[in-house]
């Protein structure tokens, strides 16, 4: 069974004149641990080609694997994560503060929720709350800890069906658009949800951070998209909606959050047009800029695995520490292997005991 297909058209303009910017070849998803080393011989491998859209300039993946095949079990809990938990503590305090502390009756959606963590903090504050999340898995995990949690991906089908019962104020979602495939119903169930005077805000990661600070590892198969603001603008406008304000947040290399509304009806942060002057001048658009970037990704392999060798002809050990979805980009890309890696520690019980994906290292 095939479980992807190749990309016919750019997901935001529809457009089909597409740059290859990196192709860091086959490799399994990120995520898709082995639990057993017999189990090796039936490892799936995908394209991993990234491309940008010469028209609206949305980077985007050129493969796209099954959501269903990639999210369905899912080995990633935020509580896992000490710096992410702090994050959203902070996080859920500026939005209340901001948006919701004389709302107390609406309801904060967050899709693709994970274990709750979020929410959690939201629910402190007194704010009702609501997670939709497709891992089944995950979303038990959240409900048996009190957060109510809809176990489903995210679509227009699905908004038309909690505003039946929800009275929403604020969407977040927290590294999930990447992740989508179709945009468009995304944003139309998005439009339903948040009515008149609503907002979505959601963060991924940064695509001038990815080309400045070589964060290649960034890329993997549930990060379909590699957004900007310039076509996060052009998207929003193409849906009737507006892009207000943008934030950069530290957490995972480079975050950056989208604030997004109806027309009219927020003011318009000088951030916006702020960071559109720095992508320009950072010329993060151009094949020529996206071309040197490749460039340094594959000098960034050749010295990390010169390194690495030298390191173990010397008779020295080698481990890592933890087993991100990204690290395995690393280690897919560069070919690093438990010839040269004996074992990588992780404190999510969900990964301690299999294999890494693709290049099986210990856990």
């Amino acid at each position: 069974m095939k479980h992807y297909n190749s990309r016919k058209k750019c997901g935001i303009c529809n457009g089909t004149n597409f740059s290859i910017i990196l192709d860091l070849g086959e490799q399994p998803p990120s995520d898709a641990f082995i639990e057993n080393i017999k189990l090796i011989s039936q490892e799936i491998k995908f394209p991993l080609r990234l491309g940008l859209c010469n028209d609206c300039f949305f980077v985007q993946l050129l493969d796209i694997v099954d959501k269903e095949f990639l999210f369905k079990h899912y080995p990633y809990m935020t509580s896992a994560s000490k710096p992410i938990v702090e994050h959203f503590k902070k996080y859920a305090n500026e939005i209340y503060n901001d948006y919701l502390s004389s709302k107390n009756e609406f309801t904060v959606l967050e899709i693709a929720s994970n274990d709750g963590s979020m929410l959690l903090e939201f629910k402190k504050l007194g704010a009702k709350v609501l997670g939709i999340e497709p891992a089944e898995n995950i979303a038990k995990i959240a409900n048996e800890l009190g957060i109510p949690t809809k176990n489903s991906f995210f679509s227009s089908t699905i908004a038309k069906e909690i505003t039946k019962i929800e009275n929403i104020s604020v969407v977040v979602a927290n590294n999930v658009v990447a992740h989508v495939d179709d945009l468009h119903d995304f944003m139309e169930g998005i439009k339903i949800l948040i009515k008149e005077n609503g907002i979505f805000i959601f963060e991924v990661p940064y695509l001038n951070d990815l080309i400045q600070k070589l964060e290649f590892d960034t890329i993997y198969h549930e990060h379909l998209s590699y957004l900007s603001v310039k076509p996060v603008r052009i998207f929003c406008e193409k849906h009737k909606m507006e892009l207000f304000d943008v934030e950069m947040k530290k957490i995972h290399g480079g975050t950056i959050r989208y604030f997004i509304g109806r027309k009219g009806k927020q003011s318009i942060s000088n951030n916006v047009s702020n960071f559109l002057k720095l992508e320009n001048r950072k010329k993060i658009y151009t094949n020529k800029q996206l071309d040197i970037f490749a460039k340094k990704v594959k000098i960034h392999r050749d010295e990390l695995l010169k390194l690495l060798l030298n390191l173990k002809k010397s008779g020295k050990n080698i481990v890592g520490i933890s087993a991100p979805a990204k690290g395995n980009t690393l280690l897919n890309y560069c070919r690093i292997g438990p010839e040269l890696i004996d074992y990588v520690t992780e404190k999510n019980v969900m990964k301690i005991g299999n294999y890494t994906p693709g290049m099986h290292i210990p856990v």
